[in-house]
């Protein structure tokens, strides 16, 4: 049903509800909390339909053949997407064997550990706790995922927020033709996906408003392009106001290269997280993992 069935049948219903109740009925549209929260509903119901019609196209892990990840091979983690699998789907996988939360540190015995869980996503509950909770409204701001993968951080944006534009950078071509497919499927005009490295973005890194970096260098890289990616960064990202996410935190991701953050180039801004208004469905030390910045 497109825009223009729906008001015709809008009007119908208002037809068709008594008249002492018309005005009644169009106030409770306008003002109340359960049209939004049924909106809101939606757009999670829409993210997971995303989301399983992705999990028919990828490996269980998320990772493509075609990309190259450092440590994959690690028996004690696991590379997983959050967005694509969320604890319950991947209780189901568990249970039917084809993927494990535990490693055996010895074959064949009962000495098991958990395995080190890395996605490199986030899921569909964090994407609107960080689009509807963490960041402040962003009405005709420009927001840019670096690394966008399967595109979760788009499309996210395109429900929950009225960004002007919403630009996913990504150097896997597989993943950016995912991406094209679901932009188009879902009729995403605001979203667009660029095919390149962020190294050669530094116009779009000066543009854009807000800035994602989930994961996104730690395991793709050798520390030495991390460094020159950093770099860029910290020399284009500089326009006073602009808002910087990332998981881990700026610090945590520069420790590992024996970096430093640039003296007076951000301030961390503490958001509150009410833990009782916290879904079920939303994994607590993931959303504690988020970090958020603004360039002063």
């Amino acid at each position: 049903m497109n825009l223009h069935e729906a008001k015709q049948k809008f009007s119908e219903l208002l037809l068709n509800t008594k008249q002492e109740s018309r005005e009644d009925l169009v106030n409770f549209i306008k003002n109340s909390e359960e049209i939004d929260d049924f909106i809101s509903d939606c757009r999670v119901q829409i993210l997971n339909s995303i989301s399983e019609q992705l999990r028919s196209v990828v490996p269980c892990n998320g990772v493509l053949q075609s990309e190259t990840i450092v440590n994959l091979d690690d028996p004690n983690t696991e590379h997983i997407d959050a967005f694509l699998f969320p604890d319950d789907v991947l209780d189901d996988l568990c249970d039917e064997g084809k993927m494990s939360r535990h490693y055996c540190t010895t074959c064949g015995s009962k000495k098991t550990q958990k395995l080190d869980l890395v996605s490199h996503s986030f899921s569909v509950w964090e994407l609107k706790w960080l689009f509807t909770k963490i960041l402040p409204p962003i009405p005709d701001k420009t927001v840019l995922d670096i690394g966008s993968r399967l595109g979760c951080v788009l499309y996210s944006a395109a429900e929950f927020t009225n960004a002007s534009k919403i630009i996913g950078v990504e150097m896997n071509p597989d993943f950016c033709a995912v991406q094209n497919s679901i932009i188009e499927q879902y009729n995403y005009e605001k979203v667009e996906v660029i095919q390149a490295d962020i190294r050669t973005q530094e116009q779009l890194l000066r543009t854009s408003d807000v800035i994602i970096l989930n994961n996104v260098f730690e395991h793709f890289m050798s520390p030495e392009e991390q460094t020159k990616c950093w770099d860029l960064i910290f020399g284009s990202v500089k326009r006073k106001g602009q808002v910087i996410v990332t998981v881990p935190s700026l610090q945590e991701s520069l420790d590992e290269l024996s970096g430093q953050l640039p003296d007076g180039w951000v301030s961390e801004v503490e958001w509150q997280l009410d833990e009782e208004l916290v879904p079920d469905e939303c994994d607590l030390e993931s959303l504690k993992s988020v970090h958020l910045y603004q360039v002063i």
